[in-house]
């Protein structure tokens, strides 16, 4: 019996043979993308129901098998009694020619023929097994499909609700204000003419912004933000309609102003409690003025080129301070930046990151302690074999024995991710600083003529529809998109990977292997217990994965070390491409390009089918010491 679910089209994409093809997000409401998200989580619900039947299937099965065996041994021993009841018959008839032997040799015909119905029972059961076996791999891998394909809308939501916003707020409107001003014995006429239209800016400005607010989509959730909003109101014009003095010394003005409304930077996302990833672009507007809308009703007029002095301290040497990305070298240090919000990192090997995302509305000063990770990772040994021809084989990383936490300790992950436990790395060893690369892969078939079982059989699996479909024309060398030396090798099954790790072997008599899930895990978390290495969420611009803000997400594989590594110095641990460990089971680990961010979290197993090859799966070697 197979599951009807294994054929399902993951409806809520479009996806290539190379790649996600989003249609424009301005495209999805997210009333429609909430419809999608309801039919996808009831369609999972249901697969997983179907799953779970199948993995009963197979249990059932393999007792039935187990229970057919042990008939045998029973049957087997039936039929030597039946044969020797037989031959006594036999004897007895020498004597006794009259003997009546026809039941012995009924006996005995009928324990030849229960022998072979349980051999062709037991055949039988053996066939149905390994079918339901293959069915439940495929629906494993359909289910992380079917899994992606949820988190894909979940992140189209929420960009929809940030874009929705910043259209909301990117109105203009015309609003007529009257202000009235006592005039001081200390000003001219035209310092109080002037304060009274300035005043009745800063009305209509306070007017439009609080109307901002109220009418938006989601104003229970963003007005909780309002009191800490840098929400933009842009002065495009005003027009003095009246003034005229009392004569009681006061000035009275009625003045039209015209507006323009903005969220600068992630201000959408702050305001509606998402990640500051999903505000990745900024809106441009022609003006010259900006009034900021700060906690109280007071309001400032700023220029966009207004820079503060951002001052970094820690309580330790030698460190790094990156800010957006950028490294500004070690503490101390000051230096001027744009008004707005900077991301601040502050690294140091042996240590937990220092994150803070600041608001840069003046001068600031940024003092951060580091937290000493509880793996040293300080003293990792960097490792190199050489091959024959003098060429280099993978870098590696000295990783030393440690206790740690496995699985998932945040309560969000899948069931194969569960309990989270904790696990001892009893040896020491050195791990691939990145995935393996198609220029290693690439030595290894040059010296050895290997043929991978993409190119052997029917090719190599990329995503059709949202789901993994063999594309004939696709392997190692060409996998559906662009590549050179430095990408990650994909296309390659879990023989084509232990193949190259056995040459590597062979060539530094050194011993090579894919790491265990538990040593894949230990490196990979580098001492955290978050999500990812870095933190609980997955930030902006930190790996390749799908809606990741990288330019290679759902795209393509993107060339190694084009992030940061961990605290033990890895590149691309989290994103790019699943690596394959080694056990009973073909899992991979990690995430990738097309994968959305959910799937990318330390603790997520990818269960596959043996001789699965993809253009988003690869692998990391591990050398024994």
């Amino acid at each position: 019996m197979r599951l009807a679910l294994l054929a399902m089209t993951v409806s809520c994409l479009s996806i290539g043979s190379q790649a996600y093809e989003l249609a424009p997000i301005e495209d999805k409401s997210v009333e429609s993308l909430q419809i999608q998200l309801s039919n996808k989580e009831t369609e999972y619900e249901s697969f997983i129901n179907s799953l779970s039947s199948l993995n009963t299937q197979v249990a059932n099965e393999t007792d039935k098998l187990g229970l057919l065996r042990s008939q045998g041994s029973e049957l087997q021993e039936a039929r030597a009694q039946a044969l020797l009841n037989m031959n006594e018959q036999y004897e007895a008839m020498v004597d006794n020619p009259d003997q009546d032997i026809a039941q012995a040799q009924n006996a005995y015909r009928q324990a030849i023929q229960n022998q072979k119905q349980n051999k062709e029972d037991i055949k039988a059961s053996v066939k149905l097994l390994a079918e339901l076996k293959q069915q439940l791999a495929q629906a494993n891998i359909e289910r992380f499909t079917l899994a992606n394909a949820r988190e894909a809308l979940i992140e189209e939501i929420r960009i929809a609700r940030v874009k929705r916003l910043q259209k909301e707020f990117e109105q203009q409107a015309t609003l007529d204000a009257k202000q009235v001003v006592s005039c001081d014995a200390q000003e001219t006429l035209k310092q109080c003419i002037t304060r009274s239209n300035r005043l009745a800016k800063q009305k209509a400005s306070k007017q439009f912004v609080d109307s901002l607010f109220a009418n938006a989509t989601e104003s229970d959730i963003i007005n909780e933000n309002k009191t800490d909003s840098a929400a933009q109101v842009r002065l495009l014009n005003h027009k003095v309609i009246s003034g005229e003095f009392s004569g009681q010394g006061n000035y009275t003005t009625n003045i039209s102003v015209e507006l323009q409304g903005s969220l600068p930077n992630a201000e959408a996302c702050k305001l509606l409690q998402l990640s500051a990833r999903y505000c990745t672009y900024k809106q441009e507007h022609a003006s010259t003025a900006a009034v900021n809308i700060d906690a109280g009703n007071e309001i400032s007029f700023n220029d966009d080129s207004v820079m503060y002095e951002l001052t970094v301290r820690s309580d330790q040497y030698d460190d790094e301070v990156f800010i957006d990305g950028v490294s500004y070298g070690s503490t101390k240090l000051s230096v001027m930046l744009a008004s707005g919000f900077h991301d601040v990192v502050i690294t140091k090997p042996g240590y937990l990151d220092y994150q803070e995302n600041i608001r840069l509305d003046k001068n600031k000063l940024v003092k951060a302690e580091l937290v000493k990770a509880s793996i040293n990772f300080a003293n990792g040994e960097k490792i190199q074999d050489i091959l024959p021809g003098d060429e280099l084989g993978p870098e590696l990383i000295g990783v030393p024995a440690g206790r740690f936490q496995m699985g998932d300790m945040k309560g969000a992950g899948l069931s194969n991710e569960k309990p989270a436990r904790g696990e001892q790395i009893l040896k020491s060893f050195a791990i691939a600083q990145n995935p393996i690369t198609v220029g290693d892969f690439k030595r290894f078939v040059k010296a050895t003529n290997y043929v991978t079982e993409a190119e052997s059989e029917n090719g190599c699996a990329a995503f059709v529809n949202g789901q993994p479909e063999y594309n004939s024309v696709l392997n190692w060398r060409n996998p559906g998109f662009k590549q050179t030396d430095d990408h990650p090798v994909v296309c390659v099954s879990d023989k084509d990977s232990k193949a190259y790790l056995s040459w590597l072997s062979q060539q530094t008599e050194r011993i090579y292997r894919l790491p265990n899930e538990k040593e894949w895990e230990y490196v990979a978390r580098a001492g955290s217990v978050s999500n990812y290495w870095w933190g609980n969420d997955i930030g902006n611009g930190k790996a390749n994965c799908a809606y990741c803000g990288s330019k290679w997400s759902n795209i393509s594989t993107s060339p190694i070390k084009s992030f940061r590594a961990n605290k033990l110095g890895l590149f691309d641990i989290v994103g790019n491409v699943w690596e394959l460990t080694n056990g009973n089971k073909v899992v991979a680990r990690g995430g990738s390009w097309n994968f959305a961010p959910k799937l990318a979290r330390t603790s997520v197993r990818l269960e596959l089918s043996p001789g699965f090859r993809s253009n988003y799966v690869g692998f990391r070697a591990l050398r024994e010491n």
